[in-house]
């Protein structure tokens, strides 16, 4: 039997067909590999991006933060237009301060209409200490009183003091621009409010500041007293007429108008007598045009003085004191002033009335046979100026039965009367929520 080479053998393995399975076999293989690699590729994406996005949240980490933090800024204010200054303010500045001075930092305000007393200037009975103490009751971070009485220090009226430390500060505003009343007021109080906020509220990234010196450049700035507790005390270099001015603003006189209704009722009566009265007509146009100044004149005085001593306007200052004195000559000032403008807008508007009433119901051939000589328009303006003039003087008579408060209201004749609390009710309202509710005795409404 012949025995096969074993070359032979291995060489016929090589010929022979490979089976099907092999190929299919190296095929998946293959495949299997590439998928491996494009696993182990996406597996070192996912790996970078996981490392760049761990990256970018330690960058954040480090980068400056976001805090958000509401400011609770009360605003105490006296009836009147010092109300209605607070409640402007409560809407403006909101939106003026936010982010102010870092990012995040939001404002909501609290009005409280109530009657301020201020008791003296020792520390513990001045306006800023009983800011600071209403602040503490009601759990306000900033307290700020807006009072309608005459602040002085030394000889220039008081516009604006803050205490950082105690978290108050008063704003005085007779001593306000007359004409610029709520710019100023607005300037004022961010300005306070910033100077307080930055104190302890800087970071890095906050916005630039606009300090208080650079909004009211007009106002003169007073140096803290070593053992003084105010930080900022604003006064303005103008004298007592100023501030004169500013509580007559306050007084607002034309409601003096609306408020004497019996006297302009018996001055209404009193005018509707002389301008059919025939002897009326004769006086009017005999008088001289001097005559009819100073009737004009008594008139006014006259009514002025039965205001003040009918109702009980006038301030006598029972103290030796010079500063206290000045304020009750300030009051007396302020007083007159406030009737003499309320009295004499009256006066115009009873002098217009009775113009138009004389062309109307005073026939001119009439008034020619009563005067004996041809009519013209001046004769008319001279009965209408008698005739007021009388009118006022009658009007003077129905003021009497006034109420001494409508009177008081509206001049600062009785104020010291009217510093005393005052017990009233308080709502809380805000932009599209309202709810009511009892608390020390004034109106409160809310602001954000």
């Amino acid at each position: 039997m012949p025995v096969k080479d074993p070359s032979d053998t291995l060489d016929a393995d090589a010929d022979a067909p490979a089976p099907p399975d092999a190929g299919v076999a190296e095929d998946e293989a293959a495949d299997g590999e590439a998928a491996d690699g494009e696993t182990a590729d996406a597996a070192d994406g996912e790996a970078a991006d996981g490392e760049a996005a761990d990256g970018a949240v330690a960058e954040g980490v480090g980068g400056p933060e976001r805090h958000e933090q509401t400011l609770v800024i009360g605003l105490l204010a006296d009836p009147g237009l010092p109300t209605e200054l607070a409640e402007y303010l409560a809407e403006e500045l909101p939106d003026a301060l936010a982010d102010t001075p870092v990012e995040g930092t939001r404002y909501r305000f609290v009005v409280v209409r109530e009657t301020l007393r201020r008791l003296g200037d020792a520390r513990g009975e001045r306006m800023i200490d009983l800011a600071a103490e209403r602040a503490n009751r009601e759990g306000w971070d900033f307290a700020l009183c807006l009072t309608d009485m005459p602040v002085h220090k030394g000889e220039r009226p008081l516009v604006a003091e803050l205490s950082r430390g105690e978290a108050a500060a008063v704003l005085v505003v007779p001593a306000l621009n007359v004409l610029r009343l709520a710019d100023e007021a607005r300037e004022l109080v961010a300005g306070m409010l910033v100077e307080w906020a930055a104190r302890e509220r800087l970071a890095r990234g906050s916005r630039p500041l606009v300090r208080i010196t650079e909004r009211t450049p007009n106002l003169h700035q007073l140096e803290p007293d070593d053992d003084d507790d105010v930080d900022v005390r604003l006064t303005r270099s103008a004298g007592p007429l100023w501030m004169l001015a500013g509580m007559v603003r306050v007084n607002r006189p034309w409601r003096l108008v609306l408020g004497l209704r019996s006297a302009l009722a018996a001055a209404v009566a009193t005018a509707a007598f002389g301008l059919v009265s025939n002897p009326v007509w004769q006086v009017s146009a005999a008088m001289s045009t001097l005559r009819l100044w100073i009737s004009t004149v008594v008139s006014l005085v006259t009514i002025i003085c039965w205001l003040i001593m009918n109702h009980q306007l006038w301030q006598h200052a029972r103290s030796a004191d010079r500063v206290v004195r000045r304020q009750i000559r300030l009051y007396n000032a302020a007083t007159v002033l406030t009737l003499a403008i309320g009295v004499l807008v009256s006066y115009l508007v009873l002098f217009v009335g009775n113009l138009l009433t004389g062309w109307f119901v005073v026939v001119p051939d009439v008034l020619s046979e009563s005067i004996r000589r041809p009519v013209g328009f001046a004769d008319y303006l001279r009965l209408a100026w008698l005739v007021s003039s009388l009118a006022t003087i009658g009007g003077a008579l129905g003021s009497g039965l006034e109420s001494s408060d409508t009177v008081r209201s509206a001049t600062w004749g009785d104020r010291y009367r009217q510093n005393r609390p005052q017990a009233g009710k308080r709502h809380k309202s805000r932009r599209g929520h309202a709810a009511g509710h009892r608390a020390h005795g004034g109106e409160e409404s809310h602001h954000e």
